[in-house]
Formats: C-alpha cells, structure tokens, sequence
C-alpha cells in the first residue's frame, strides 16, 4: 500500500503560509503490486519526458 499526501498549493490566499491545512490532513491509500508500481512509474517517466526539469 502506498500512502500519498496531498498539500493544497492552490489553496485561497487565506489558508497559505502559517494557516495552511496540516499536509497530513489529506491522503488517498493505494493498493497495488510491485508489477503495477513499476509500471505507474514508467508512465509517470514518459508523461514527463516533454518537459524540462526544474
């Protein structure tokens, strides 16, 4: 299972900086296999490619 936490960096002008959301507060739990990771990740890699790093 993977855990990924999401932070809220479009969030209103209000609820930045020291009012922000804890970053904690918002997660989605995914179940996959080692195959289906790898593959994710892959696609991810090549999604990607067009663009320069930062």
């Amino acid at each position: 299972m993977i855990r990924l936490h999401l932070f809220l960096e479009a969030a209103p002008p209000w609820q930045q900086g020291d009012d922000a959301p804890e970053i904690h507060q918002y997660a989605v739990r995914v179940r996959l296999d080692r195959a289906a990771l790898l593959h994710a990740a892959d696609q991810w890699d090549l999604a990607l490619a067009p663009f320069p790093p930062r």
